[in-house]
């Protein structure tokens, strides 16, 4: 991606709910009766479940259009037509219904009745998102999170930024996958398991089973730098199997019944335990850098005691021990806090006291 010729005000998003088209009262208890058959289940009842939702669609009614083309993308009461289902959704476009452009978007990414065009998709899961689909927001917030992981300052920060506010847009409307997405995030890419405990703990209260055997496996066999819990463990457990057996249960109450620990403190100084594992700076110079494990000692530098926050990673170009040094410059080491070094291109890059170590550019030429 080049993001120099990016049109950074046409990815600008402020959050939106999905305002959906007027429908027929009698439409839409013909809707109505439709899915409460196919929720029952039953090859006897799809024919049933067809005409009710033909009925329906027949007086405009936007969800029997879109429900209606899923039966004949699937041949579920109906022989399987993808043209028969790209008709339907272009008449739900045609009332501007928010869903129904997610789902043109969809067919556009799979090649379903149209030609395979993952742009074209794009476009109609942006427009979805724009109209307060949750579905959207989450497909683009996701999108956005993907395509500026490895973009260098500050456009990764920007586009980043974005793609986090479409996905709490998303998970404000109660779509767990867009919290556990957030929770992932916070997790690999921000290494910062505190932020993303509170976002595995929303999914998990809406349902999300991944979400919730997350939490039981980090506090069962303390990953991501949190401390071993058996209590908290046990009481996410017994959740994650409940949803398990129930796909349906939801845990409003998760909050208060497997409360989360508070965060610790982003904040230390020399000689003092770590409070949180990962990359730690010193305050008054940022090129001294400390991978801390938790509860590791800080250091101090040249008999000086420092200030250290934790900070999450950074971005820009990294480069390991015994690999080719990418661009000549000054270089500093996250691992331990030697501050910075001047290497050439091509320089095989140095381990620090017998340990291979990952340099981070500071500043090139």
């Amino acid at each position: 991606m080049d993001i120099s010729k990016l049109d950074w005000k046409s990815l600008e998003f402020s959050c939106a709910t999905e305002q959906n088209p007027a429908v027929d009262p009698e439409a839409d208890g013909w809707f109505n009766q439709a899915r409460a058959l196919q929720k029952g289940g039953g090859q006897e009842s799809e024919k049933e479940v067809v005409r009710l939702y033909t009925q329906a669609a027949e007086k405009g009614h936007y969800k029997a259009y879109l429900n209606l083309s899923i039966l004949y993308i699937e041949g579920d009461g109906v022989p399987s037509d993808t043209s028969k289902a790209v008709d339907l959704v272009e008449k739900a476009l045609k009332l501007n219904a928010p869903h129904a452009y997610y789902q043109m978007g969809v067919m556009l990414q799979q090649g379903i009745g149209v030609r395979e065009d993952r742009g074209a998709s794009l476009v109609y899961f942006r427009k979805a998102a724009d109209l307060g689909n949750k579905y959207g927001q989450w497909a683009i917030g996701d999108d956005l999170l993907t395509a500026f992981a490895q973009q260098a300052e500050p456009g990764r920060s920007r586009g980043r930024a974005i793609g986090l506010q479409m996905l709490e847009c998303a998970l404000g409307q109660g779509f767990a996958e867009a919290g556990h997405r957030l929770g992932m995030d916070y997790l690999l890419t921000q290494e910062d398991v505190y932020g993303a405990l509170p976002y595995f703990e929303k999914a998990g209260a809406l349902g999300h089973v991944q979400s919730l055997y997350r939490l039981y496996s980090m506090f069962k066999n303390g990953e991501n730098g949190l401390k071993k819990d058996p209590q908290r463990a046990a009481c996410y457990d017994a959740l994650w199997r409940a949803r398990e057996d129930d796909p349906t249960i939801r845990f409003p109450d998760l909050a208060t019944r497997c409360p989360l620990p508070s965060a610790p403190a982003k904040n230390s100084e020399s000689g003092e335990p770590a409070p949180r594992a990962g990359l730690w700076r010193a305050v008054d110079d940022p090129n001294l850098m400390f991978r801390a494990s938790l509860g590791e000692s800080l250091p101090s530098v040249g008999g000086a005691a420092l200030r250290w926050e934790w900070t999450p990673p950074l971005a820009g170009k990294q480069v390991r021990s015994g690999q080719p040094c990418p661009w000549p410059g000054l270089w500093a080491c996250e691992d331990f806090p030697t501050g910075e070094r001047q290497f050439a291109h091509g320089q095989s890059m140095p381990e620090v006291e017998g340990r291979a170590v990952t340099w981070r550019l500071s500043r090139a030429g």
